[in-house]
């Protein structure tokens, strides 16, 4: 079998494609998997080093900009578009899978232009205009909440939840040893200037001695960050990005962190409770909607990000920093997670090409 998953720009997109991708081939030797990207997209990054085959199309986001750029991003689609052809006409795959972002979107059409089979993943609980198009020519919608349903074809809509990597659901303790509570910040895959800022505040606000951070920030914030958490004397591994984000994972009592779908995925998968602040520019707020399907399941606690000051936080935290709340939050959380969704999806890509 022979697929191909196009899409990509942000961790949020591309972690999933290589949980879905890693299912499909350990099912078979024999299977094949090409990635479609973009060139500025993450998945060059990320993907060059598992050594995962990728070829890149010209394709822009549309949403929101000026009659210039507009004009422009349609017509890198349309080039997109005959790229896309070009590809599948070279690469004859038995299946094209979409999973988010602009790029999925000429890969998906021209797979069914020639009448290959198609089907997209939704991450979000607000799904996109590029998923909500798709979603009338493809064979199947795998869904991540239940909200989704609504806005897609109901008949050919399936809830699986969000793929997470196999690499975080399997994995050893963080090596770092510490007593207490131990707490990532995580603000997706390039960190977050918000946290950044006032998540060093909150705890030098605290005080308590029994507490230790794991903290990606991202290349940019790095030294501020360390500098902020050696001047208010609070213990922490400071890294501008955890490459076993499993292990961290595994030793985390808490997540403090925004609500990308990606990051909704895995702490639900793994039962970890979260102090969650959606970044409130994502595409149709979806990262809100995410925090709130989260906090209305008691799973977790939604600050917005206009009212994420340090002293707000650090109240929070004054209450929450007990292990029975804790406790009762990650038991939620893992009531929502869905750890099998790829191979969920796998198992409905097998019966689409008719491998099962």
């Amino acid at each position: 079998m022979k697929v191909i998953i196009a899409g990509g720009g942000t961790g949020g997109h591309v972690f999933p494609a290589i949980s879905i991708a890693e299912e499909i081939l350990k099912r078979n030797a024999e299977n094949k998997v090409l990635f479609v990207g973009t060139e500025k997209g993450l998945e060059r990054k990320l993907l060059s080093k598992r050594d995962y085959p990728i070829e890149f199309i010209s394709s822009r986001g549309i949403k929101g900009k000026g009659f210039i750029e507009s004009f422009r991003s349609i017509a890198s689609a349309l080039k997109g578009l005959l790229d896309s052809l070009r590809i599948l006409k070279r690469y004859k795959p038995d299946l094209v899978l979409g999973v988010g972002g602009y790029v999925s979107g000429p890969v998906v059409l021209a797979a069914s232009l020639l009448s290959i089979p198609t089907a997209i993943c939704e991450q979000n609980s607000v799904p996109g205009i590029t998923n909500r198009v798709l979603s009338r020519f493809v064979k199947r919608v795998f869904a991540s909440f239940e909200d989704n349903v609504r806005f897609f074809p109901q008949k050919k809509t399936i809830v699986v939840g969000n793929p997470v990597r196999n690499k975080i659901l399997i994995n050893k303790e963080y090596s770092q040893e510490q007593n207490g509570f131990t707490i990532l910040v995580f603000g997706g895959s390039q960190g977050s200037h918000k946290l950044n800022l006032i998540v060093p505040r909150a705890f030098g606000t605290l005080r308590r001695n029994d507490v230790f951070l794991i903290h990606q920030t991202g290349e940019e914030d790095l030294e501020d960050v360390k500098r902020a958490y050696e001047w208010y004397e609070v213990p922490a591994d400071v890294l501008p990005f955890i490459e076993d984000i499993g292990a961290v994972y595994k030793s985390a009592n808490l997540v403090i962190g925004r609500a990308g779908a990606g990051t909704v995925a895995e702490i639900t998968a793994l039962g970890k409770p979260a102090i969650l602040v959606p970044y409130p520019f994502a595409t149709y707020n979806h990262q809100l909607e995410n925090a709130k399907v989260l906090e209305k399941a008691g799973a977790a606690i939604l600050i917005e990000e206009k009212d994420a000051a340090p002293e707000r936080l650090s109240d929070i935290l004054k209450d929450l920093l007990n292990k029975d709340k804790l406790k009762e939050m990650g038991h939620r959380a893992k009531i929502l997670g869905k750890p099998y969704a790829a191979q969920r999806i796998v198992d409905e890509i097998d019966r689409l090409t008719g491998v099962s």
